[in-house]
């Protein structure tokens, strides 16, 4: 029962990761093909881009907790099954903790995104008409938001990828 509950979790934490890391790249795969279009608003392809960004932020979001949440139960697992912690190396230990905190860190920007960030985008967005361009000012708030998102995003797949990089340690340093 144990090596199913622990197959079933890892299998869980490995789909979860590849999403994680494919969201954010091609994430900004799009946002880097509509910034070869230029600044003014393309009205339809900045509404399905803007569909598009705001489900894989939000996406983002579910797959981190489901990592945090399946990674945490790894230990738990070994620990309901022998009664006590497995012992791990320091090494071990420490990259764990690595990627613990990075994860954290990845959801906490995330938080930002899904419930300041892209209300924020949506709001500027929803102020804008298929018929003209809106106003400069608007104009301007809202590239410089989805400028912000674009760096956020790129950051988290930065520590996507440290994490994904670091991982394997685990497999051979227990």
């Amino acid at each position: 029962m144990e090596n199913i509950l622990y197959t079933i979790t890892l299998e869980i934490h490995i789909l979860a990761a590849i999403f994680c890391v494919a969201a954010p790249f091609y994430q900004l795969r799009w946002v880097r093909q509509r910034g070869k279009l230029g600044f003014p608003i393309i009205y339809p392809f900045d509404r399905v881009l803007e569909n598009v960004l705001i489900f894989q932020v939000k996406f983002c979001f579910a797959l981190i907790l489901t990592l945090i949440i399946t990674g945490l139960a790894f230990p738990l697992i070994y620990y309901a099954f022998h009664g006590e912690w497995r012992e791990a190396s320091s090494l071990a230990l420490t990259i764990i903790t690595i990627k613990t905190v990075l994860a954290c860190i990845g959801l906490a920007i995330n938080t930002h995104g899904v419930f300041i960030l892209a209300p924020e985008i949506q709001k500027t967005f929803a102020t804008f008409s298929p018929d003209s361009q809106p106003p400069d000012e608007l104009l301007n708030k809202f590239w410089a938001l989805r400028g912000l998102r674009k760096k956020l995003c790129g950051f988290c797949f930065g520590l996507a990828l440290i994490i994904v990089f670091i991982t394997p340690i685990l497999r051979f340093y227990k």
